[in-house]
């Protein structure tokens, strides 16, 4: 298993939504430094979690999908170990780009929001060095 990995599951609960579990255990790699003696989950987990989500949701339809942007991410109650994160998105846009607005809870509690874009994957896109396809 990817030590890296948060997200647990992926519902989809309606022609624009989407709903995710993810877990943060205690004995993840994202805790590592962050803080010592006081860990709470970096906020790039979060994302990280958001953006799972969505390639998650899009492989199951058949669709290859690459970030375009973040927009408006704000962080606002953090995260200890063994917590739960509940994911909420709702979708927008079917062309080239997609624009997600996003919700995590840890239980009432909102503790990330924010918008992610994506763009359809390429599939002419050309072999790069940087990730090993030379």
């Amino acid at each position: 298993m990817d030590s890296w990995q948060l997200l647990k599951d992926v519902n989809n609960v309606g022609q624009n939504s989407l709903s995710a579990t993810a877990l943060a255990p205690e004995g993840s790699v994202w805790f590592t430094g962050h803080f010592p003696g006081e860990p709470i989950l970096p906020g790039i987990a979060m994302v990280q979690a958001v953006y799972s989500t969505i390639k998650e949701d899009a492989r199951a339809r058949g669709e290859e999908l690459e970030l375009a942007s973040l927009r408006r991410v704000r962080f606002t109650g953090p995260v200890r170990p063994g917590e739960r994160l509940d994911i909420h998105l709702s979708r927008e846009g079917h062309g080239q780009e997609v624009v997600y607005t996003f919700k995590i809870n840890v239980e009432e509690n909102v503790v990330c929001s924010g918008v992610v874009a994506v763009a359809k994957g390429r599939k002419d896109k050309k072999p790069n060095k940087e990730d090993g396809n030379a």
